[in-house]
């Protein structure tokens, strides 16, 4: 048997994967168009995937988180609780997971679409030297999965910026996952990082 599968549909039914973010006000654990990885370990071998972190070698990119995914609001409104201006948005709200003392120890899995291929506009970007020294991002640069949030990135050096982790690419992971269509300046691209006035890119993503 050998059945196609859509991909924008099939990949609506992804999760993200469980996390140690305890917090309970709505923190952000993976920002809308964070790279993501297909989790191996997943003990259900269902389509669990990660946000790419700094340490995450070895991983392969599989796409890109298509909704933000936050906590619930459990330490100040009861669990289940969603605010008005979560209706009707595309955020995912993840459940709290207890330990045995009935302590909030992270988030549960929670479904998440995730994207593949096309042409997107997307504000979770950074650029090489972040946001202290922010280059333009140019049609044609080839991007990488950064170490802030798992943004995308033009650096592809990871040493004139040594000290600014938020520029450079996840260490081991040198996969163009996206090409830059349409860029931004300098400038405009430093005030979408300082997140002072957002400036989409618009991208071709290749995974």
């Amino acid at each position: 048997m050998f059945i196609p599968r859509h991909p924008v549909v099939e990949n609506q039914f992804c999760k993200l994967g469980a996390t140690s973010t305890a917090g309970g006000a709505g923190n952000v654990v993976c920002y809308a168009g964070s790279v993501v990885y297909l989790d191996s370990t997943a003990t259900d071998q269902e389509a669990v995937v990660k946000k790419f972190a700094h340490g995450d070698t070895g991983k392969v990119p599989f796409g890109f988180a298509m909704q933000k995914v936050k906590t619930g609001y459990q330490s100040i409104h009861p669990v289940g609780m969603v605010l008005p201006g979560d209706l009707g948005s595309s955020d995912a709200i993840a459940q709290p997971v207890y330990n045995a003392a009935g302590v909030i120890t992270g988030t549960q899995a929670a479904p998440m679409g995730v994207a593949h291929l096309g042409i997107w506009d997307t504000v979770h970007y950074v650029t090489e030297g972040g946001a202290a020294a922010a280059t333009s991002m140019v049609p044609g640069a080839a991007l990488r999965v950064a170490a802030d949030e798992a943004k995308v990135t033009n650096d592809v050096t990871n040493g004139s910026d040594a000290t600014d982790i938020a520029g450079e690419f996840v260490t081991g992971v040198t996969t163009t996952v996206a090409r830059c269509v349409v860029g931004v300046s300098a400038a405009k691209a430093s005030a979408n990082i300082n997140n002072t006035t957002l400036y989409p890119v618009r991208i071709k993503l290749l995974v």
